[in-house]
């Protein structure tokens, strides 16, 4: 398995700037002067060493790359060899595409794969609602030969080949696509199988379109390659990329040519071409040679978390006193932190001996950790493990060997997608006291949230942004895809992406409050609204947050840590989440008439979010994969939670539903999920052993004589008070006496 896809490697040079110097096993694709700035953040050369965390293969940035080395040359390019063999292959290559074309036409109509996923259009009449469902179900998808159907009961549209195609990945799993002249559809699917042929498909078209208007005229002459002395063609632009792609296969799959690594190795990036590159204004038509065989479709890459650490080494003997450098890891894993302590020891050896053997020595041993045996653990699992009272069970151990040391690591078992590193939302409300409920809220309303670290470190930026995405994720994901740990003034993108979150740490931001919604100052600890947000009544959900912001610094004063407070967090969240969906149990109606009186305008807000939507798509999901049928049972728990009295019969049918839907080791595994220990575990349904109704005793002792039979049960039942555990014994004997 490989855990990472990249090494990159940039430097501070005084003459040239920041710039990458190496990239391995081969370029990433994103631009090298915006890789360059991530990795050597504003003020490097003020502290000795400095994180930072940025993301590759999101937002369709494979495609803005891609449109940006069409039309203007790159700042890095890769001097590429031409051989016979390969004029030939392309040869042959379009000799097959001519005979396909012609089976093509004999197929017409011919259907390819029937798939199906959520169909979004974006609201044109308020654009805070984002991109909305146009059913609550999925709709069918046909892909043909020629065309593309997509239809439900009440929707029915065809995609064809037209000059305007084109597909945007806005993160995985959703891409928007320009379905014909004006008219764009956004595609959510299930599963990266139905995405990869959708996608194919389309990036196919897409590709023959533009190579259909690329094509040059046959009574055009081409510019004749020049001789680089040593027999050999060299050739640019177009064609050397698709021959860089071409080594990058055949290194990855072992067989690249050592002969020719000089002049055509796509592992390194040299920062001293920059500066000769960027004064060529040529564009591409003028010294590209045209290549008209269709370009294969391309896969999807895997979404990538890019851990970044700098070292700033003093040293008299170089001009400027230090030398600057940064170490990168692009992994698509999200606990980007268990491989910290290697990246610093790799870059200590790079100081050393400067050369791309160090990255390779690295990329090889982190991919070689041996994850054999690691579980693969569904969310109900996961959310029992996190929090178990035995936080070793919550990791799994294996090694790593490099520089012939072998290194324990521990990689965590009970992390959901948008939670990233080892940052702390303790620390997050420690900062920031109160305020922290303006963030909270910000992010479930979507709006633009910037953190702003003036003379702070990069790192420390970055921790807060992510720990602020652990307090709605979960129950919630997909904030990933608008988060931007770090970033700076070279790179604005993001301020088009809704409801962004992102760190900086120069003051610049801070004087445009057209740029943000909320400004979050991590050197003081204040949160400022921009001025057009401002309103004179405070929001009447405020009194709630402060009830449950007292209770999470309590919590923390008290010592406990931090997968108790985000256990709070992700608690309120749900709470919030059912209110809207219209599950959540009240101990009264007069409570929750003024609790959804109260949350009425956030919860509306919420509904015109992005997050909203794929928390829908997920509960419809959810409810389909669960191993429990009976939908009921969730909210029966919530309701033994909330409500100390219920009548009797009430309870009875309650345990009667938990005795006939909950049976197998996967519906008691679930159902325990729903009881997390860190929020008393059994106890809402271990009360129930005293109750005064024998039947309903009588049912709770065979719930937990069913939930004692699984080992994740058992631990359950011995991890609450020594009464209740007495209760269970003393009704299951009585029970083994008299009979059922």
């Amino acid at each position: 398995m490989k855990h990472v896809e990249y090494i990159l490697l940039a430097e501070f040079d005084i003459d040239v700037g920041s710039t990458v110097k190496y990239q391995y096993p081969h370029p990433c694709g994103l631009d090298v002067s915006l890789l360059a700035e991530f990795m050597l953040p504003d003020g490097a050369h003020k502290r000795d060493d400095d994180w930072t965390l940025f993301f590759l293969n999101r937002k369709g940035e494979e495609n803005n790359e891609a449109a940006k080395n069409t039309e203007t040359p790159t700042t890095t390019t890769t001097t590429t060899v031409i051989t016979e063999s390969a004029k030939d292959s392309n040869n042959s290559t379009s000799n097959n595409n001519n005979n396909n074309s012609e089976k093509e036409g004999a197929s017409k109509d011919k259907v390819e794969h029937h798939l199906e996923a959520f169909i979004y259009k974006f609201s044109e009449n308020d654009e805070d609602q984002g991109w909305v469902m146009l059913s609550p179900t999925k709709m069918d998808i046909v892909i043909k030969t020629e065309e593309i159907s997509i239809s439900s009961s009440s929707f029915d549209h065809k995609i064809i080949k037209h000059t305007d195609l084109e597909c945007t990945q806005l993160e995985p799993l959703f891409s928007v696509v320009l379905v014909s002249p004006g008219v764009a559809l956004g595609f959510r699917f299930t599963s990266e199988d139905s995405e990869k042929l959708f996608l194919n498909k389309i990036n196919t078209w897409v590709a023959e379109i533009e190579a259909a208007r690329n094509e040059v005229p046959t009574e055009t002459p081409t510019e004749k390659p020049e001789e680089n002395g040593t027999g050999k063609t060299e050739e640019v632009g177009a064609n050397s990329e698709s021959n860089n792609n071409n080594n990058n296969n055949e290194e990855n799959n072992g067989n690249s040519n050592s002969e020719s690594s000089n002049s055509t190795n796509p592992t390194t990036t040299q920062g001293e071409q920059t500066a000769s590159n960027s004064t060529n204004t040529s564009t591409p038509s003028e010294n590209t040679p045209s290549n008209t065989s269709t370009p294969a479709p391309q896969t999807p890459k895997p979404f990538l978390y890019c851990l970044n650490f700098m070292n700033n080494l003093k040293d008299k003997t170089v001009r400027r006193g230090a030398m600057v450098k940064s170490i990168a890891i692009c992994t698509i894993h999200q606990y980007v932190h268990i491989y910290k302590p290697f990246m610093i020891l790799a870059l200590q050896k790079y100081f050393a001996n400067p050369g791309v053997e160090v990255l390779e020595e690295l990329y090889h041993a982190l991919n070689n950790m041996d994850v054999t045996h690691l579980p693969l653990l569904n969310d109900n699992q996961k959310m029992i493990l996190r929090t178990s009272s035995d936080p070793s069970k919550q990791f799994f151990p294996t090694t790593i060997t490099y520089s012939s040391r072998k290194m324990n690591i521990h990689v965590p078992l009970s992390t959901f997608g948008d939670e990233i590193g080892d940052n702390k939302v303790i620390s997050l409300v420690q900062k920031f006291g109160m305020s922290v409920m303006i963030i909270y809220n910000a992010l479930l309303q979507q709006r633009r949230i910037l953190f702003l670290g003036n003379g702070s470190a990069a790192g420390e930026v970055c921790n807060y942004v992510l720990a602020a995405l652990a307090m709605v994720c979960p129950p919630l994901r997909g904030l990933v895809n608008r988060c931007y740990p770090y970033t700076n003034l070279c790179y604005l993108d993001f301020l088009s992406v809704p409801g962004y979150v992102t760190g900086v740490t120069n003051p610049m931001f801070e004087e445009h409050p057209e740029w943000w919604d909320i400004l979050c100052n991590i050197q003081t600890g204040k949160v400022t609204l921009n001025p057009k947000l401002v309103t004179e009544e405070p929001d009447k959900w405020s009194l709630y947050d402060t009830k449950f912001i007292q209770e999470v610094t309590s919590t923390i004063n008290a010592h406990y840590g931090e997968d108790k407070v985000r256990s709070l967090f992700q608690d309120y969240t749900q709470h919030l989440a059912d209110m809207t969906m219209d599950e959540e149990e009240w101990s009264d109606d007069l409570a929750r008439t003024n609790e959804l009186e109260a949350n009425r305008l956030r919860l509306d807000a919420w509904r015109r979010t992005f997050s909203y939507s794929t928390y829908v798509e997920d509960r419809i999901e959810r409810l389909k994969s669960s191993f429990i049928r009976d939908p009921l049972i969730p909210r029966y728990i919530r309701k033994l939670r909330k409500n100390s009295v219920l009548p009797e019969e009430e309870v009875l049918e309650i345990y009667k539903s938990f005795i006939s839907g909950i049976s197998t080791e996967e519906q008691l595994t679930e159902f325990l999920s729903f009881l997390p220990e860190a929020n008393g575990g059994l106890y809402p349904v271990a009360v129930s052993l005293f109750h005064c109704s024998q039947a309903v005793r009588r049912l709770t002792v065979e719930l937990f004589s069913r939930l004692n039979s699984i080992k994740t049960g058992s631990g359950f039942i011995s991890g609450l008070n020594q009464f209740l555990i007495l209760g269970y014994d003393r009704n299951l004997k009585l029970l083994n006496e008299n009979g059922p």
